[in-house]
């Protein structure tokens, strides 16, 4: 199948010459077909036959070339040869393929020409089939005489064409030519126009395949560039971690260095528990590094709940901030999701952390919490410095875009600025609740902010693994959220799809009265978008009709059992003896082809039901309905189709069951039991055996036809489907294996993401370890200064303990200034900032450098 996608014309080179056997078989023994001026002899009727297959060599190579080809082909034989051809049934499939593979803006054109052809063909027709011949011609012929030789044998005679021409019999003429185009011209028409509809049809369903197999490709095709993403977006988040875990207590240091400088230069026990804060914050800052880059990443955030004590940890250290929290609404932190309570947190820290660096002493900051409407608004506000912060030639660093990047990434929005009337406002707004804010931004300002934003991010999505079934369908789901470990991930998808399974159990179970368009939405492929072709033309009513149906295949899958069942029920043909429990069989019967609504939705669950029910028809029951038959068929062929890459291997097996079942009624039919499980019963003697109606070696040759035959039946549907599944064709196959790739394509950009930050981790520990150790060095040098001044009874001066707490604030100040360095390392490399969105920067990610490298190269 793919080599035949790949030369198209020789496929159709193929295609021809079985068609033209097959036509040659079929109009071989026509020795009378009268043309418009000639009577042709056998041979140039095959001659023509043969010239009319030439157009379909080139159908999908060149589509409109064919088409014009087949036109001018068409024309010339109604006028010199034979006035229909059995060819002539090609013309509707080079209408179909330069409707589906030409160019759309010459469809109208084609479909005119198509049915003034279509009326000329009938015209000439009963032209001919009036009269005859012109020019050899002369009798009317009957439409029995058509196919056979001329009975008269009587030639047309000059008298003969005159006395048509010269009005003597004009009205006999007339009338049987308008019988004859009563007749014709529908027929023709309708067949044109039915053509064009199915072209129609098709034309948008391929669109639409060919927009996933492009989809397809362009995943496989970006798979890398997704690694590199992750792989950024993974420094990007150890760059926003860091900063809010070491730079948060390194400020708090240096804070804390400061104030005990001066307040505790008097108060040895001041001092002694300033320096106890500096070594236990430094501890723990240091213990928490070593979880965020430990083996599986992620230290245990604090979140929403934690606020307090951070506000009671930001008013302890700097004791001239006054700090208010504010509460409107009612809080619900329960309904925030796990992202959105650690973004909450973060936001606080960061704010508080920028008003103790730069807003300046005697700060008043009023923290306020709005719960309304499923969003909670946090605002932020200060009287300090605002816009004066940058007089002394401060740059912002990377902690208002890590706090944007950590609101976003929960579905929120931030905005953060100095005020109007001095000071300085953070206003954050997160959802909660199910609930997802709104904004006013156009569909470009979205686009560009999710290109800006790409390096930082990363996508994930809960897509099944490549071998599940193609339905149920779930819609892929989109994040902007590197997992911090490979297990947190796995379990988030295992939960999520337990909660996809509980909630479609409960749909089934659960008794409602839906309206109809929650009916329909729910009958309906979200995940397929029929191709966008707006910038070219306008979908036409059947072009959008298809697209519908695309959509809602449930409900087309059980519109089609109805119709099925209405069909079948009608026709009531039952193979073997129909005595026994017909009222039974056919009601399974009937449950087997409703059960076809499901074929596409649940395949293997549908073909599994089919399975049983045909097993229990087959063993237990006389009669089989051919509406059974049929429908089993449909399950094996959609459960091979629609199913796991590997049903054949279960549904194979249940296929040879169902042909040896069939086998053995079929013998136990000739023997005279009514059902298989009559014939069973008796040669084990639980029954009395009954007088056989045909011998041994026929009920034999039976059963091993009855076998043989549903086999290769079986194996025939089998091999369709597979054939079909092959051919990249088909919309809910493109959907599974779209998931597949994506699937695929997560599970690479957590590797990926992994293996960046085990590069990168290493290096960073030392790197974080040596800073924060010196800072804890010196705070237990200036403790161990103050017990040995106190075991020797008296009290350090204030020099030694200035000098203690300036060597600690020179200390933090010269790690912070190291840890700023190192951040910007990452997020360079990173592109997560606007100011290197765009930028080319010596810092690549590959070919992979050493931290200490990097650093190097960033300081010359």
């Amino acid at each position: 199948m793919s080599w035949m996608h790949g030369h198209v014309f020789a496929g159709d080179l193929i295609i021809t010459l079985v068609i033209g056997v097959l036509l040659f078989g079929v109009t071989g023994g026509i020795t009378y077909n009268p043309g418009l001026l000639f009577d042709l002899k056998p041979s140039m009727q095959m001659a023509w036959e043969a010239a009319m297959l030439i157009p379909l060599l080139i159908r999908r190579w060149r589509p409109q070339t064919g088409a014009l080809l087949c036109v001018a082909l068409t024309l010339a034989h109604l006028i010199f040869g034979p006035c229909l051809l059995g060819a002539d049934i090609l013309a509707l499939f080079m209408l179909y393929s330069v409707i589906v593979y030409g160019n759309p803006k010459n469809t109208k054109a084609f479909i005119i020409l198509a049915l003034s052809i279509g009326l000329l063909a009938s015209a000439l027709a009963a032209w001919t089939m009036s009269n005859g011949p012109l020019l050899t011609g002369g009798k009317v012929h009957t439409w029995s005489s058509w196919n056979g030789s001329n009975p008269n044998g009587v030639m047309a005679t000059e008298d003969t064409l005159g006395s048509i021409y010269t009005g003597t019999s004009m009205s006999e003429v007339a009338d049987m030519m308008a019988q004859s185009m009563l007749v014709l011209t529908p027929i023709f028409e309708v067949c044109i126009i039915s053509t064009v509809i199915v072209a129609f049809w098709q034309r948008a369903r391929l669109a639409t395949v060919r927009m996933m197999r492009e989809r397809n490709d362009a995943i496989a095709a970006r798979d890398q560039d997704e690694r590199d993403i992750a792989a950024l977006a993974e420094r990007a988040r150890i760059a926003r971690d860091m900063h809010d875990v070491v730079a948060h207590t390194l400020s708090i240091i240096i804070v804390q260095s400061d104030g005990g400088r001066y307040a505790g230069t008097h108060d040895p026990a001041v001092a002694r528990n300033t320096m106890e804060t500096i070594r236990h914050e430094s501890e723990r800052a240091l213990h928490d590094m070593q979880r965020l880059l430990g083996v599986f990443g992620g230290s245990p955030h604090a979140d929403y709940n934690d606020i307090g004590n951070l506000v009671e940890q930001a008013q302890n250290v700097s004791p001239d901030i006054r700090i208010r929290r504010n509460i409107t609404g009612t809080a619900s932190p329960e309904q925030l999701s796990e992202q959105a309570s650690i973004a909450s947190y973060h936001v606080v820290q960061e704010a508080l952390t920028n008003i103790r660096k730069y807003a300046g002493p005697h700060v008043d900051v009023h923290i306020k919490e709005s719960w309304n409407n499923g969003l909670l608004t946090l605002t932020i506000t200060d009287n300090g410095r605002g816009a004066a912060a940058n007089i002394d030639g401060h740059a912002p660093g990377y902690g208002l875009l890590g706090m944007k990047e950590r609101i976003e990434s929960a579905g929120g929005s931030l905005q953060a600025g100095p005020q109007l009337g001095g000071g300085f406002e953070v206003v954050a707004i997160l959802p909660y609740g199910g609930k997802e804010p709104t904004t006013d931004k156009t569909g470009e300002q979205y686009a560009l902010e999710q290109s800006e934003s790409c390096n930082a991010t990363a996508i994930s999505s809960k897509a099944r693994l490549s071998d599940e079934a193609i339905a149920p369908h779930t819609a892929v789901n989109i994040s902007t959220r590197i997992p911090d470990q490979p297990s947190e991930r796995m379990q988030e998808i295992n939960q999520s799809a337990g909660r996809d399974h509980r909630s479609t159990a409960l749909q089934h179970f659960r008794i409602t009265a839906p309206n109809l368009h929650d009916l329909l939405a729910s009958l309906k492929l979200k995940s397929i978008q029929p191709a966008d072709t707006s910038n070219s033309r306008r979908l036409n009513w059947v072009e959008r009709v298809s697209a519908w149906t695309q959509h809602h295949y449930v409900l087309m899958d059980s519109v089609g059992a109805v119709v099925l069942f209405t069909l079948l029920n009608g026709m009531s043909t039952s193979l073997f003896d129909g005595s026994s429990l017909t009222q039974l069989s056919h009601a399974i019967a009937t449950c087997c082809i409703l059960a076809l609504a499901l074929r596409r939705r649940f395949p293997e669950t549908c073909a599994l039901i089919v399975f049983v029910l045909s097993v229990v028809q087959l063993v237990f029951l006389g009669s089989i309905e051919v509406g059974h038959i049929v429908t089993s068929l449909c399950a094996l062929y959609s459960a091979v189709l629609y199913g796991r890459e590997r049903a054949w291997r279960w549904t194979g097996p249940a296929a040879v069951a169902c042909s040896v079942l069939m086998g053995l009624k079929a013998a136990a039919d000739q023997h005279g039991y009514i059902t298989l499980f009559g014939a069973i019963t008796a040669s084990v003697g639980v029954t009395k055996p009954v007088s056989a109606t045909s011998s041994s070696s026929a009920a034999f040759f039976t059963s091993v036809m009855y076998t043989v035959a549903v086999l290769i039946l079986c194996a025939g549907i089998m091999a369709w489907a597979r054939w079909a599944r092959s051919s990249d064709s088909n919309t809910l196959v493109l959907q599974a294996r779209e998931e597949a790739l994506v699937a695929e394509q997560e599970k690479q950009r957590i590797l990926a993401a992994n293996m960046e930050r085990d590069r990168i981790s290493a290096s960073i520990q030392a790197e974080v370890t040596a800073t924060l150790n010196s800072v804890i060095s010196q705070a237990v040098g200036g403790i161990r200064m103050l017990d040995a001044a106190e075991a020797q009874g008296k009290e350090p001066t204030a020099d030694e303990i200035s000098a203690a707490f300036k060597a600690i604030g020179e200390q933090g100040r010269a790690a912070l200034k190291r840890m700023r360095k190192l951040l910007g390392v990452l997020r360079e490399t990173g592109f997560s900032d606007d100011a290197h969105a765009g930028s080319a920067s010596e810092l690549q990610l590959r070919p992979a450098a050493p931290l200490e490298e990097q650093l190097q190269r960033a300081s010359r």
